[in-house]
């Protein structure tokens, strides 16, 4: 075999392989062209379907958003206005709750002052009628021992002792 043949064999098998390669490359083209028209067709089909409900998002997002911006700056105010009052509540809240204990001390010293009032009068009441009891109630003993010795002439067998009981008298 001389060159020739080789270069000519050579040269065939090149253009065979340059052949096969064409032709990979158109299917390849025409495969690549079948899947573009096929992904535009779903491309399109999905336009058709998601443009109007864009649309119609944005054209109720565009409506709603002027009622959405005042209902968060109402909410706002709302909040700042509950902030303010619990403020003032707490403030009014804690004035009542010194007052009430205000009160409450001073009813407790009136309820104190009576009390220790009454318990001075009751004192009183037993000391100056108490003495005074026991004064006549000895003197009453006494007449009653000399009114028994007189009428029996001897005195009684038996003592009266008069026990002046301060609890008597409250």
């Amino acid at each position: 075999m001389n060159n020739e043949t080789l270069l000519v064999i050579f040269v065939g098998i090149t253009a065979v392989s340059f052949a096969v390669q064409a032709i990979v490359m158109l299917v390849a083209c025409i495969m690549m062209r079948k899947a573009v028209k096929a992904v535009q067709v779903d491309v399109q089909e999905l336009r058709t379907t998601a443009m109007p409900i864009l649309a119609k998002s944005r054209d109720t997002l565009e409506k709603v958003a002027p009622k959405i911006e005042s209902v968060s700056a109402d909410v706002a105010d709302i909040a700042s206005m509950l902030k303010r009052q619990t403020g003032e509540f707490q403030l009014v809240a804690s004035d009542i709750l010194d007052r009430v204990h205000r009160q409450t001390s001073r009813v407790d010293n009136m309820f104190t002052n009576m009390a220790d009032n009454v318990e001075h009068a009751s004192n009183v009441v037993v000391h100056s009628v108490g003495k005074p009891v026991r004064q006549l109630t000895a003197i009453l003993a006494g007449a009653k021992a000399f009114l028994s010795v007189l009428t029996t002439g001897r005195r009684p067998s038996q003592q009266v002792d008069v026990v002046a009981d301060q609890d008597m008298f409250v």
